[in-house]
């Protein structure tokens, strides 16, 4: 009786270690595919700001003003972004100079009646709208990833072979 008792206790907890094992190869797969998302995302945003820059140089005697934002625009370009870690910073200080430019736009009249540049606006705000989104999407997958990681290191199994915890992301 106390062999089958332990034998059913060993199965259930052989059950739950492969439960919970493969929920987080599931979940490390989602964070993968969310991080590629985001940095197509970034990408697809930082290929938006040429078209941005020259649709407001049509209207506006200040090159200066466009300084920063191109040579983000070209270190976005240059690098090999393979890390959502890595766009990060870059992606902040390109949002912080797009912002600056919306500020200006005000200011000049007749932009707000250019539809290209309403339409090239728009993306760019759809971009980071998108990328907050799957910001916050992959916070709460990495949670959940981290949740599951620690149970399943404190099982023997775990603790020979660990899974690596991940950082959230700050938006």
């Amino acid at each position: 009786m106390l062999n089958i008792a332990l034998l059913s206790i060993g199965i259930a907890l052989v059950i739950i270690f492969v439960f919970i094992s493969f929920r987080l190869r599931i979940l490390r797969d989602r964070i993968r595919r969310r991080e590629g998302k985001i940095i197509e995302l970034y990408r697809e945003k930082t290929d938006k700001i040429p078209a941005l820059v020259e649709i407001m140089r049509k209207h506006t005697a200040f090159d200066d003003i466009f300084i920063e934002l191109i040579h983000l625009h070209k270190i976005a370009i240059i690098s090999n972004v393979t890390s959502v870690y890595d766009l990060l910073e870059s992606n902040d200080r390109i949002h912080r100079e797009f912002l600056f430019l919306m500020k200006v736009s005000m200011k000049i009249s007749g932009l707000h009646k250019d539809g290209n540049f309403l339409y090239v606006r728009d993306f760019i705000m759809f971009y980071e709208s998108n990328i907050t989104k799957e910001i916050r999407s992959l916070n709460l997958d990495i949670e959940r990833y981290n949740a599951l990681r620690s149970k399943k290191n404190l099982t023997i199994v775990g603790i020979l072979f660990p899974f690596r915890e991940r950082l959230q992301i700050s938006i």
